[in-house]
């Protein structure tokens, strides 16, 4: 029998799961640097774990039997834990329980060549905004379909759409990082929000292929990843990976877009009409990874990215065996290249160490100065399990720094490192830095309580009332070093903005596959010595089906 070969959507719950589980060492060789994963990558950690389940909690029981059941048909097929609301075609699927502890579908298809799950998805949540001078509040209700499934045991697919109605303010929405990033949303003439995904993927074993659309985090933060993290829209790509033992090596070109601009233009039948047309150039994204896994004592990674605009997609980029440093220059360095080193150490049981060095662009004759032109970012960062011996708890600490100018791209318009208009990796963006603090308790298998403490300081730069640039600090990717600015830098020039943020969440598993989601958090805004604070309340309730 052969494991269903699509992939675990990179927001599921089994990801933390699993990453507690490898900080404790119960499996080696965890390649989570780039997520998601395929189900049967999954199971395969998952199997490790039971092998050693005598050594869990109580709790990390319970969270084992549930993603067992969960991926109980990737391991050995089975439909005895499984419930379809539609006629399935076998006698093996019990009847549809709403609120029973099997595994729900709308419906199911299994035979020799095809299995295919399809779940209804729903979600209603309330939020309130509590600022001075004055008070929002917004309401939606989102439903969608997702299908996914396996033919012949190496072709697997996802075709997931869902739709939000709202209610209330669409200022209060457009702050959410992951809502705002929906197109329906800022048209002023829809109360609705919407978002697509879909993908097929090929497993031949040692490499797998995929063309299609899915969130993509690349990364070893917990908070913000420094390749690709979820600050931009759900972007196209062609992906390809190949695994041996303790080697991986990963390929992705993606189709991102320019900085979004609205034209004013006339029809030449009707010069007395102005039209306006929204645009945004076609951008792409190429990267390259090695990775190399020793055990607990050390995890080695290298990539390569390009950004790249204004001309088709380059077949230059989609050549998975060409270094992407060379390929551009012989392209007449047209484009913007970056390189990045990671490092990771799980050498002492219950403590993991990671840190991420980015590099825009380094001269070594000027490496020890405050030239501009050295342009870099790095992320440190440690997880520990079990701190101090307090069991179900996880304790998370990470510091990101991105010196000014880095990510911007003074040669062609649309070469920064983002996709309209944001940051790729991490939200902060330039001339920024960046400490997060979160714990996480599991009181018992349906319940996770987190708490989040994030400090950023960022250094704006200076504009004039009407928009125009008064002084380049390199706090902008969209506004790169120019011949007038200063050669040297200084890191948090400019107006400098604090950001202290705390935020407690709850998630608690009412019934199986369905949850109520609550938050809370403050933040306080400190802008040249006069200081605002805000409060956000979110309620929601989800549901697959």
């Amino acid at each position: 029998m052969h494991a269903q070969v699509e992939n675990v959507p990179a927001n599921h719950p089994v990801y933390d799961f699993l990453k507690r589980m490898h900080v404790k060492h119960f499996f080696t060789r965890y390649f989570d640097a780039i997520i998601p994963m395929s189900r049967s990558a999954v199971v395969s950690y998952l199997d490790s774990i039971e092998t050693k389940r005598d050594l869990l909690s109580a709790v990390e029981n319970g969270y084992l039997e549930e993603f067992i059941k969960e991926f109980a048909f990737d391991r050995d097929k089975t439909l005895a834990n499984i419930v379809s609301l539609l006629p399935a075609g076998t006698e093996e699927v019990d009847h549809y329980d709403i609120f029973g502890s099997k595994e729900k579908f709308l419906y199911i298809l299994h035979d020799t060549d095809i299995n295919l799950f399809a779940n209804g998805l729903g979600a209603l949540n309330a939020r309130r905004f509590f600022a001075d001078p004055g008070n929002e509040r917004a309401e939606y209700f989102q439903g969608g379909v997702r299908v996914r499934g396996t033919l012949y045991g190496k072709l697997g697919f996802l075709a997931q759409a869902t739709n939000a109605q709202f209610w209330g303010s669409r200022a209060l929405l457009q702050q959410d990082p992951v809502i705002s990033q929906s197109y329906a949303l800022g048209t002023q003439d829809s109360k609705n929000f919407d978002f697509s995904e879909g993908y097929a993927r090929y497993d031949a074993g040692l490499v797998a292929v995929q063309a299609g659309r899915e969130r993509v985090f690349w990364g070893y933060g917990r908070g913000q990843q420094m390749i690709l993290s979820d600050n931009i829209r759900v972007f196209d790509f062609l992906k390809a990976d190949f695994q041996y033992k303790s080697f991986k090596y990963t390929f992705l070109h993606a189709w991102i877009l320019g900085k979004r601009q609205i034209l004013d233009y006339t029809l030449s039948s009707d010069t007395s009409s102005v039209f306006q047309e929204t645009i945004a150039a076609d951008k792409y994204f190429a990267a390259h990874r090695i990775e190399f896994s020793f055990g607990h004592t050390l995890d080695i990674g290298f990539q390569e990215m390009a950004i790249y605009s204004n001309r088709s997609v380059d077949l230059a980029y989609l050549n998975p065996f060409i270094i992407i440093e060379s390929a551009q220059r012989s392209r007449e360095e047209r484009d913007n290249v970056f390189w990045s080193f990671d490092l990771r150490t799980r050498a002492i049981a219950n403590i993991e160490l990671h840190g991420t060095l980015l590099l825009d662009d380094i001269h070594f004759s000027k490496v020890f100065s405050n030239s501009w032109i050295n342009r870099f970012g790095f992320q440190l960062g440690g997880m520990c399990a079990d701190p101090f011996g307090l069991p179900n708890v996880s304790f998370t600490a990470e510091y990101i720094r991105i010196e000014p100018f880095v990510f911007s791209h003074g040669r062609s318009r649309e070469n920064d490192y983002g996709s309209l208009g944001r940051v790729l990796g991490p939200s902060i963006g330039p001339n920024a830095d960046e400490w997060l603090f979160r714990v996480d308790y599991f009181p018992y298998r349906h319940l996770l309580l987190s708490v989040w403490g994030e400090f950023v300081r960022k250094g704006n730069n200076i504009v004039d009332a009407n928009g125009v640039l008064i002084k380049n600090v390199g706090g902008d990717i969209l506004q790169p070093h120019r011949n007038i600015d200063p050669e040297t830098k200084t890191f948090l020039d400019g107006i400098l903005v604090r950001t202290q943020r705390f935020s407690l969440q709850a998630n608690f598993e009412i019934w199986n596959q369905i949850w109520w989601d609550l938050r809370y958090q403050y933040q306080a805004v400190k802008v040249e010595g006069v200081q605002s604070t805000t409060h956000l309340v979110i309620s929601g309730l989800r549901a697959e089906f």
